[in-house]
């Protein structure tokens, strides 16, 4: 009787942990993109710049965010597709940080 228990809740912790994974790497192929076109439309005043020039500036960013947002909040920007207020705070620390990671990243 005791496996059996334990089994059960291996098996919903497992479901768990791969539903906010997943919920994760949804968030971070949408963020990603968006930071790129972003970037690119900011900077496309300053001189002829593609998206693919942000990559590692973005991959820093969404790396940043996803880990500074717990993995409701995640859910709730799968969900809605909006930008809730608090998501700026997390992006402008998130920002800060990976400007300031190495000499490679231009933004």
């Amino acid at each position: 009787m005791k496996t059996l228990i334990l089994i059960s809740l291996f098996a919903g912790i497992t479901a768990s942990v791969h539903a906010q994974e997943s919920n994760a790497e949804k968030f971070a192929k949408s963020y990603k993109e968006s930071c790129a076109k972003q970037q690119a439309q900011v900077h496309a005043k300053l001189k002829d710049i593609s998206a693919d020039s942000f990559s590692e500036y973005c991959d820093c960013t969404t790396r940043r965010v996803i880990t500074n947002l717990s993995s409701d909040q995640i859910k709730e920007l799968n969900q809605s597709g909006g930008r809730p207020s608090w998501l700026r705070s997390a992006e402008q620390s998130a920002s800060k940080a990976c400007i300031k990671e190495g000499p490679a990243i231009r933004t």
